[in-house]
């Protein structure tokens, strides 16, 4: 009788253990909650991003050469900024499709940042002084305009 009783609780404890405790479905996030989520992810990386542009544009000023490349990519930057605040503003937008266009975006802008960082550096700012009037001319290999001397 005892080894009967014994083996049903053994044979009852295995099943017991084995079976483990309910599982409750999976909690869905709310569509506000990803997107609150979205823009906690990405929106201080695109801020860090837009502040070494700003960084460029002082750098870039003067030099013509760079400008218009500078010029292209910041707009091209703004326009990703609103188009992902417009998405994730809109009930009806597709949350993984624009979490995945801003993650693509923000890899291409980083590598885009770096090669205007780069570029910038490589170019010098010399000071050129004709009577009272003074230029700063930046370039890859700066020259003074005519009639301008270098200071």
């Amino acid at each position: 009788m005892k080894s009967r009783i014994t083996a049903l609780l053994l044979i009852s404890s295995i099943i017991f253990i084995c079976t483990g405790a309910a599982k409750a479905d999976e909690v869905i996030p709310t569509r506000a909650e990803q997107v609150a989520a979205i823009h906690a992810q990405y929106d201080r990386l695109y801020d860090i991003q837009y502040a070494r542009l700003m960084v460029i544009k002082v750098k870039v000023a003067n030099d013509a050469s760079m400008l218009g490349s500078f010029k292209f990519v910041l707009a091209d930057f703004n326009g990703v900024r609103a188009f992902l605040t417009t998405n994730l503003a809109s009930e009806t937008s597709d949350l993984e499709a624009v979490k995945s266009y801003a993650e693509e975006e923000f890899g291409e802008f980083q590598n885009t940042i770096y090669l205007l960082e780069k570029q910038a550096a490589t170019h010098k700012t010399i000071t050129c002084v004709k009577g009272k009037t003074v230029k700063k001319v930046t370039a890859l290999k700066p020259v003074c305009p005519k009639g301008y001397t270098k200071k």
